[in-house]
């Protein structure tokens, strides 16, 4: 372990490489980042190779057969993804504010990446005129007479598919469907086509309120929201260490050399990203941070042990040297266990997660590897400073050896009382919610979520559930059984109470049947004749059909409407409308899927995938912590500090309401694998301190002593770059910051007061 007294060997001759040939190896570190820099910037045009997306897709399990029923309704009825613009007005059909629909609708169909427009007065109106029955706009010319308006109002407020679509009941809010182009995220946030239109509704209904819902709007929004909070909190970040390491170390280089060893982490870690051409998303977004702590931490564990061997009167290359060897086998296991714990997310079946996974692997393995080239070979070309003795005026050695004293003395007790928090966060793991929405992601008093629920409550609802009903066979849905069929489907689905509108192929003919007998509403209903019904859909076929059948009218859509709510919400309505069609319908082959009910199902997986990377980190964990100790026993004994926080989060997620989401689901794989580096560097320290003192609980004591500074000071470090997630425009950000610095802050809590405790009687020496 001695890297001045084991020459021989090769890890003392990198070491003394790393020592004596500072400069060899920062000029390598300097290509490397370089070569990465021109990874993430496409220097000659001064761009950002890195992307930021928020995609759905990312955060839906890519297999089993919700997926394969998923994408062949988007194969079969195209993307159905809407923006919806809302006027809220005394009464839309009065003269002038018609005249705004009609001005706007114009307006909005020229803006660059728009596709379609559908509102009040160009959707397509199936009616009856002195016996003739014609398809045309709801209105070209604006009403003036009362009685125009008053017939026209009538009109619209009887149309089933248009109240609630494009109307409200009470005749207040008017909302325009505009339907986007074929493009990526990226593109749309850069044309600004949400900001396009708002900007246009608020200049042509001035005296109106605008609102804007959907899932287009919802995911730009949430991509410049993860942009902001990048520029903002992984800076913030850096300045948090920065604050906490020279008011702990006082130290100029305590500050400068882990902080640069981590920026360039950072940089390898996002030039990997930019290069496999892998966009940042909602939860890839926390690489950066993440490394910022995993990466401070190593770094400055090397600086804490150069100060050490600067005090015992090391100097220069040799310094290095000897901290090198000191240092560099824990560090490297514990990075190696860090590591261990993030590639177990890479067993999870959602994409961002395994993602997540694999780049917090690579950013880890990067940060491990500055910190033991890069770091060393910067304190090789720095004068020695020798710093102050932390044994005589160190607080915090201090107050470890008081913890030290405490431990051993009421050993008992500190074990007893964590066997109390071990029943608490029981009793709060049973009452766990797990919940994921792009809508509650929204903090309370953000615009764009007060605009969504205010559209909920005057119209039919932003969100989307598509049940998808089989005919069995070519023009099936040209016969009357199948689309009667339809309709009592929607009949009972109306019923539903969360339930605010249905659409169907079955309305559009039922509406055409009407209208082909002078609007007489007794024959609002699906005609018996099929050769009937194929005149109707030949006569009134438009665009719009084409997302409520396929082409081969062999399978129809009814599209469900309800409000943006919590998953719990929708959840209760899919698993409600699921149950309907097994045990009521049971002759219907039937299925619901879409956004909403494939982001619904993604609470199934993060329940799974927590059991599998919990459970997947533990076991390499406990492999690695094996090996080292060559015993199982101890192994055991060595996991338990770090199951005792995993455990406590999951108790405090029940106990405080805070759901366990797609963001939070990350908090328990982060907290094991950094919370064992700390265990292991007490570890690490406790085994040789035994093999001098030949007494447990003294070794207990001294290990304590030793590490608490680097400990303390990577802990605080840690908290620091967690809690800048608290200042994310994003609400499930905040609840990781909070969470994870909480997490990190009561796992050190352990390292300092259970840990010592068990050491003290481990029995190492009767497994050695």
């Amino acid at each position: 372990m001695r890297g001045a007294d084991t020459g021989g060997s090769h890890v003392a001759r990198i070491h003394r490489f790393i020592a004596y040939r500072p400069r060899l190896v920062l000029a390598i570190v300097a290509v490397l980042t370089l070569g990465a820099v021109g990874g993430i910037v496409d220097i000659p045009r001064g761009e950002l190779r890195l992307r930021i997306e928020t995609a759905v897709m990312k955060l839906l399990p890519t297999q089993g057969r919700d997926w394969e029923l998923y994408q062949s309704f988007r194969d079969r009825f195209g993307n159905d993804e809407i923006l919806f613009i809302g006027l809220v007005m005394d009464d839309v059909f009065r003269p002038d504010n018609l005249e705004r629909i009609k001005e706007l609708t114009k307006r909005f169909k020229r803006v660059d990446g728009v596709r379609r427009v559908v509102s009040l007065q160009n959707a397509p109106d199936v009616r009856s005129v002195d016996g003739e029955v014609m398809i045309r706009s709801v209105y070209d010319d604006v009403p003036t007479s009362p009685a125009e308006v008053e017939e026209l109002r009538a009109r619209v407020l009887g149309n089933p598919i248009h109240t609630g679509t494009l109307v409200s009941k009470d005749s207040r809010a008017a909302a325009f469907l505009i339907y986007p182009m074929e493009m990526s995220e990226r593109e749309f946030r850069r044309r600004g086509i949400d900001r396009t239109v708002e900007a246009i509704a608020i200049e042509g209904a001035p005296d109106a309120r605008v609102l804007m819902a959907g899932t287009p709007p919802l995911k730009a929004a949430t991509s410049r929201i993860l942009l902001g909070d990048l520029l903002r909190i992984v800076p913030l970040g850096f300045v948090f260490m920065a604050i906490i390491s020279y008011a702990i170390f006082r130290s100029p280089r305590a500050v400068i050399v882990p902080l640069s060893a981590i920026g360039i982490a950072q940089i390898w870690t996002l030039a990997t990203m930019a290069v496999t051409g892998t966009p940042m998303n909602l939860v890839t977004f926390i690489v950066p941070p993440l490394i910022n702590a995993v990466g401070f931490a190593y770094s400055m564990h090397v600086v804490s042990e150069h100060d050490d061997a600067l005090r015992e009167g090391w100097t220069g290359p040799a310094a290095v040297e000897r901290a090198l060897g000191h240092v560099a086998f824990p560090v490297i296991l514990t990075g190696i266990t860090t590591a261990a714990g993030f590639l177990s997310l890479c067993l999870n079946r959602l994409p961002a997660i395994r993602e997540f996974g694999a780049f917090a692997v690579i950013g880890t393995l990067g940060s491990l590897l500055a910190a033991l080239t890069y770091a060393p070979a910067v304190l090789s070309l720095l004068p020695d400073r020798v710093p102050a003795d932390p044994e005589t005026d160190g607080r915090i050695e201090a107050m470890a050896n008081r913890f030290a004293i405490f431990n051993t003395r009421y050993r008992a007790q500190v074990l007893s009382a964590g066997g109390l928090v071990i029943v608490a966060a029981l009793f709060g793991l049973t009452r766990i919610d797990v919940s994921t929405s792009f809508t509650e992601n929204l903090k309370d008093d953000n615009p764009l979520r007060q605009s969504i629920n205010a559209f909920d409550d005057h119209m039919a609802g932003s969100n989307t559930m598509h049940v998808i009903v089989e005919g069995g066979e070519k023009n099936a849905f040209k016969g009357p059984e199948k689309l009667q069929q339809l309709r009592e489907l929607q009949v009972w689905l109306e019923e539903h109470p969360k339930v605010n509108k249905t659409t169907s192929l079955a309305d559009y003919v039922m509406v055409v049947n009407r209208a082909f007998h002078d609007d007489d509403p007794e024959h609002y209903a699906i005609p018996d004749s099929r050769s009937l019904i194929s005149q109707y859909l030949f006569f009134l076929w438009n665009d719009q059909l084409e997302a409520m059948v396929d082409s081969r009218f062999a399978a129809a859509d009814v599209m469900v409407r309800v409000r943006s709510g919590s998953s719990a919400y929708n959840e209760s309505i899919l698993q409600d409308i699921e149950a309907h069609l097994a045990e009521q319908a049971p002759e219907l082959d039937a299925y619901v899927t879409g956004d909403a009910p494939m982001i619904i199902r993604v609470i199934d997986e993060i329940s799974y995938g927590q059991a599998v990377s919990l459970s997947g980190a533990t076991l390499i964990i406990f492999g690695i912590l094996a090996l080292y100790f060559r015993s199982l026993r101890l192994a055991a004994f060595a996991l338990i500090p770090n199951a005792l926080p995993v455990l406590v989060y999951f108790g405090v997620l029940g106990l405080t309401g805070v759901t366990l989401n797609v963001i939070t689901s990350l908090i328990a794989c982060i907290v094991l694998g950094i919370a064992v580096d700390d265990t292991i560097h007490i570890l690490v320290r406790f085994k040789e301190k035994v093999a001098l003192l030949g007494d447990e609980s003294k070794a207990a004591q001294a290990a304590l002593r030793a590490v608490a500074r680097p400990v303390t000071s990577t802990t605080a470090a840690l908290c620091g770059g967690f809690v800048v997630f608290c200042l994310s425009g994003l609400r499930h950000q905040v609840e990781f910051g909070i969470l994870a610095t909480a997490m990190l802050a009561f796992a050190w809590l352990v390292d300092m007061t259970f840990t010592p405790a068990l050491c003290a009687r481990m029995g190492i020496n009767r497994d050695a």
